[in-house]
């Protein structure tokens, strides 16, 4: 298939590319990419050098901008993807008592910057990502104006849940997705079929465990995979041709940090700890090691804090290396992450898992190709 067959795609909210990275597996041409920060806009870059990529903020993105990069290579904006991060959900009450609407609410701009995009290139197919919780929020009447919303531009919608775990992706992550078309296909037809049940979830073990083991503070940005340890078939679609993974580097800990690690077993919290070992952080999953024989839960950003979350390795006594979170995440190893610690555990920990990005992918191209 050549650049002229493939169904050409925008980009919006890019992030590191995870989206991106589904997308183009399935056979997209990722043509243009609009991120806001410049330091994870370098992760975009380096991977995905054939997109042209738009460092701004996308209110200073005028639409006819990106019409004119399709138009200038003969080509039209198929479809548009990404996850617009709303403000407005953690002022719940505010919203409600003023009666402002979802999207007249300033702090959700980016909504309708997404909005003003697809009004615009008019893409056969748009997909938004998004929390859960935007589904039922305020009784529904925010997921009833995003679709009265598009519907006026012609579009008809459809909207779920997706457990990323029941697409082959080592996590149990829940998003709301938004598919919609222009095009005369039912809606609910484009979302995939899951393709795993909890009977045969790709567990932590299926995703990390060929990784070579690195010790709390160690580790090097390239390296290089283990000689002869048998592969899951997950770490095969994960290995690299370049024989190497990048970002396996672990952050340091204090003595304190590892000594509390060390005693906590599988699946065990820092609230499994005698009393005197607790310390008052406010996470449910604070210090929390991770199971081998299970998927993840939800990765959070902050990959090199024990305190936030269930992101201790399974049997290592350390948090998980920006590799391993990739992994669980469903990044391939050659996709290399650029910038501290912090800015690379955003990278990851925000990103749309780009296995399950391309099964929805395909499944679009399946339903068009009818």
């Amino acid at each position: 298939m050549g650049k002229k067959n493939k169904l050409n795609a925008l980009d919006l909210f890019a992030g590191a590319g995870g989206f991106s990275q589904g997308m183009r597996s399935a056979g997209f041409n990722i043509v243009a990419a609009i991120e806001f920060n410049a330091q994870i806009a370098e992760t975009y870059k380096f991977n995905h050098p054939e997109t042209i990529t738009i460092i701004d903020d996308i209110r200073n993105v005028s639409a006819e901008h990106i019409d004119n990069i399709f138009k200038t290579q003969n080509i039209s904006c198929d479809i548009i993807f990404g996850g617009p991060p709303c403000q407005g959900f953690s002022m719940a009450g505010n919203r409600i008592r003023s009666n402002l609407s979802f999207l007249e609410d300033e702090r959700n701009y980016l909504f309708k910057e997404y909005i003003r995009m697809v009004k615009k290139l008019k893409p056969k197919v748009f997909i938004i990502e998004n929390v859960p919780g935007i589904l039922n929020y305020n009784n529904g009447a925010v997921k009833n104006e995003i679709y009265s919303t598009f519907e006026s531009l012609g579009y008809s919608l459809h909207s779920k849940v997706l457990c990323a775990a029941d697409y082959g992706v080592p996590q149990l992550r829940n998003r709301a997705f938004f598919i919609g078309n222009r095009i005369g296909i039912y809606p609910e037809k484009l979302f995939p079929t899951p393709t795993n049940t909890e009977d045969n979830y790709v567990t932590i073990r299926h995703a990390i465990s060929d990784l070579p083991p690195v010790d709390a503070g160690s580790g090097t940005e390239e390296t290089y995979y283990t000689k002869d340890v048998e592969l899951t078939s997950y770490q095969q679609l994960m290995h690299s041709k370049l024989g190497k993974v990048y970002n396996h580097v672990s952050s340091h800990h204090k003595p304190e940090t590892l000594q509390l690690l060390s005693m906590i077993k599988q699946g065990q919290t820092m609230k499994d700890l005698p009393e005197k070992y607790r310390t008052k952080s406010v996470h449910s999953g604070a210090y929390g090691r991770m199971i081998y024989d299970k998927p993840a839960y939800t990765l959070t950003t902050r990959l090199n804090t024990p305190s936030v979350g269930r992101i201790t390795h399974p049997v290592q006594n350390r948090t998980i290396t920006p590799r391993e979170a990739a992994r669980i995440q469903s990044f391939p190893d050659d996709y290399k992450f650029i910038g501290d610690i912090t800015s690379i555990g955003m990278q990851i920990g925000n990103a749309v898992p780009p296995l399950l990005a391309e099964k929805i992918g395909k499944h679009i191209l399946e339903q068009l190709d009818k």
